[in-house]
């Protein structure tokens, strides 16, 4: 995300605004005045656009992490895989639901446990585990990792 060039393209726009007042001096300097006054503002908005992307994108991306980064001072979105960080321990299964499924579904469970080499048991604690997590980390103001656009 470039937000230079949107700073530039609204401090072009208002510019062009000024010089429909005519060759008034002191228009032109309070316009001037303003723009300077609130580019830190418009920076921060532009941060808060990005947290906003990133919190719109994890939500729609639930097994993966979506973090805003800061890169020479223009934010960046990186979304990674957040499955790989889920660690799943088998020592201490002692909680048992019973689950009601479609016979096909099932059988999908089976085939995507086989190709990711884990058992039944083991991939759906990882998928319920990813999905409860993405779940919290999407209600969360703060983000961590990066897009790039």
């Amino acid at each position: 995300m470039d937000i230079d060039s949107v700073v530039g393209q609204l401090s072009a726009q208002v510019y062009g605004q000024l010089r429909l007042a005519g060759d008034d001096a002191a228009v032109e300097a309070a316009g001037e005045a303003i723009l300077t006054a609130i580019e830190p503002a418009l920076r921060q908005a532009g941060m808060s656009l990005a947290e906003q992307a990133a919190a719109e994108v994890g939500a729609q991306l639930p097994n993966h992490t979506v973090d805003v980064v800061l890169s020479e001072g223009q934010p960046s979105l990186v979304v990674r895989d957040s499955s790989e960080d889920i660690t799943v321990t088998t020592d201490q299964l002692d909680a048992r639901i019973t689950v009601r499924l479609p016979e096909d579904l099932k059988e999908e469970l089976e085939e995507a446990a086989n190709d990711m080499g884990d058992s039944v048991n083991t991939f759906v604690i990882r998928a319920l585990a990813g999905t409860t997590r993405a779940g919290k980390r999407s209600n969360r103001a703060t983000f961590q990792g990066t897009i790039e656009t």
